[in-house]
């Protein structure tokens, strides 16, 4: 009866129910991708403030996550269960760092028990809102809003009272992820003829957050899509052309280049064998490559670069990766 009625209000189909304003879930290679990262950051001194954050964020997360879980079996929309997936990935990149630094995981003391909270005030604002969203589908989307809201200030706040990179670089994430699901919540509420006031941040930054569509990628401590912090270009002479296995599968070969630069040599990844059979690069010729260094790589301490684009200026041949290897992207 419950999702018969939410289907009726809504003037939508049945599969339409289970896909409305459903947001985009991160990838498995942009989770991949944010893990190696953040380990690829240096380890730095934790103060007092900076340890009392994580360890709330790590609970704020699971907060958000439990909250929608609930509600999810309340309400048939997929935007409460996707979300909370979303949460969860959240909580996982704060757990990380806990392990990172060796710090006791709240979540772990209360055996990641759904609606169970080692914060009082979490738990007291868990039972609130819980109760206040299953009172009514738009009750419920609201108090999505407002847990984002929260958590949008409560990030803001502790990016400024750190200065540890791979910290900023998690929480900078952890928002976007945030201003997304805001988005989602707030889109929904309209759809449904309501709307949300935010009260935790400026009206201002809400009307700034929603004029945006959707933010894409993994961002750096600074707030910025990493890819191009990461990717480099310069000119050199070939000076090898060679198979080599991979770093993490070594059962796939890859052709690799040798450019020689200025500044030194730098072995360049291309393409897997199996893509060509043969390179069209030859010792001796001119190349321009765009590339970048995968963080697994830096974790690793591996030197040289997974090529964006290979120009061969000596016979005109081009190889482009730049909109299969996401890192490559400029957009």
């Amino acid at each position: 009866m419950r999702f018969e009625r939410v289907r009726k209000l809504l003037g939508v189909s049945a599969a339409a129910v289970f896909l409305l304003g459903a947001p985009a879930l991160p990838s498995q290679s942009q989770q991949t991708y944010g893990y190696y990262y953040v380990q690829s950051l240096p380890k730095q001194p934790l103060s007092k403030e900076e340890i009392v954050d994580l360890l709330h964020m790590r609970e704020e997360e699971k907060f958000a996550r439990d909250v929608y879980l609930t509600l999810s079996k309340f309400y048939p929309l997929s935007v409460f269960r996707n979300i909370a997936r979303s949460e969860e990935q959240h909580m996982r990149m704060v757990g990380l760092l806990l392990r990172k630094y060796n710090l006791p995981d709240p979540v772990s003391e209360t055996g990641d028990r759904v609606g169970v909270f080692k914060d009082r005030k979490l738990q007291e604002l868990y039972n609130r809102l819980v109760a206040q969203g299953k009172r009514s589908l738009v009750d419920a989307l609201k108090v999505g809003a407002t847990i984002e809201d929260l958590d949008i200030k409560d990030l803001e706040e502790a990016i400024s009272r750190t200065d540890n990179q791979d910290i900023k670089t998690v929480y900078q994430n952890l928002m976007r992820g945030s201003r997304n699901h805001m988005r989602a919540f707030v889109r929904l509420l309209r759809r449904y003829g309501s709307d949300y006031k935010p009260h935790y941040i400026s009206t201002g930054e809400f009307n700034k957050i929603l004029s945006v569509k959707h933010e894409a990628g993994f961002y750096s401590s600074a707030g910025t899509p990493t890819g191009s912090s990461l990717r480099r270009t310069f000119s050199g002479t070939v000076v090898g052309v060679k198979k080599v296995p991979g770093f993490r599968r070594r059962n796939i070969t890859w052709w690799a280049i040798e450019v020689k630069t200025p500044s030194g040599t730098v072995e360049v990844r291309v393409a897997p064998t199996w893509w060509y059979s043969d390179l069209n690069i030859r010792k001796g010729d001119t190349v321009e490559v765009v590339g970048f260094t995968p963080p697994f790589w830096r974790m690793k301490r591996i030197n040289g670069l997974m090529a964006c684009r290979v120009e061969d200026r000596t016979n005109g041949t081009v190889y482009d990766f730049s909109k299969f290897r996401r890192f490559c992207r400029t957009k």
